[in-house]
């Protein structure tokens, strides 16, 4: 009669334990929706690698990004292509290359593909997603993230899927992953830094010409 009370209180441990941890997990996954529904604007110190069959090449770049579509990337390294920024104001792309001091500004029609490397490109392919992936735990070297995958529409070759890391205690991303058909890595982009619905400046966004 012990051993079989003794059974039950530990039953009974065990499942108070498995339900603080779902709790906590349901909390965290509710949280990172919350922060990607309500995302607005952000700006981020990130790190682009782009892997193609040729080799690796990595950028550091500063990104400004408007939910509604506008953008600015402006590359901070490697030296030969610092000061290089390309402009989307809604309506016109602007390229910028300080070498030449030669600014280009197109008329163009919406393109998801050009919008690939921007957070707000995968919220937008994530809640299209039928099929989305969520790890809400996975172990990271500096902590605990969750993890979410969709689906990129278009049936593009180089760009087929992509992955986001948040971290659990900040509820920021951290990582970017793009991949291509046969699931390897073709972009991979590190936020350094990332400010969550700041006040952006407006001319961050303006094309002169």
């Amino acid at each position: 009669m012990k051993k079989l009370i003794l059974f039950f209180t530990v039953v009974a441990i065990v499942l108070s334990f498995s339900g603080c941890s779902l709790n906590k997990t349901a909390s965290i996954h509710e949280k990172v929706q919350k922060m990607l529904t309500e995302l607005e604007s952000y700006e981020a110190d990130t790190t682009i690698t782009r892997i193609s069959n040729k080799g690796e090449n990595t950028y550091g770049a500063k990104q400004w990004y408007l939910i509604s579509g506008e953008y600015k990337m402006e590359m901070v390294s490697p030296e030969d292509v610092a000061g290089n920024y390309t402009i989307y104001n809604g309506s016109k792309v602007c390229q910028y290359n300080p070498k030449m001091n030669t600014a280009v500004a197109i008329e163009v029609e919406e393109n998801q593909a050009r919008n690939e490397l921007f957070l707000g490109q995968f919220i937008k392919n994530y809640l299209k997603s039928e099929d989305v992936v969520v790890n809400v735990v996975e172990n990271l070297e500096e902590g605990t993230s969750t993890v979410l995958e969709a689906i990129i529409p278009g049936n593009y070759k180089y760009t087929a899927t992509e992955k986001l890391w948040v971290d659990n205690k900040t509820i920021l991303p951290t990582r970017l992953v793009i991949y291509d058909t046969d699931g390897n890595e073709r972009y991979i982009i590190e936020y350094n830094e990332f400010v969550y619905n700041g006040n952006i400046d407006p001319k961050v966004f303006e094309i002169t010409n």
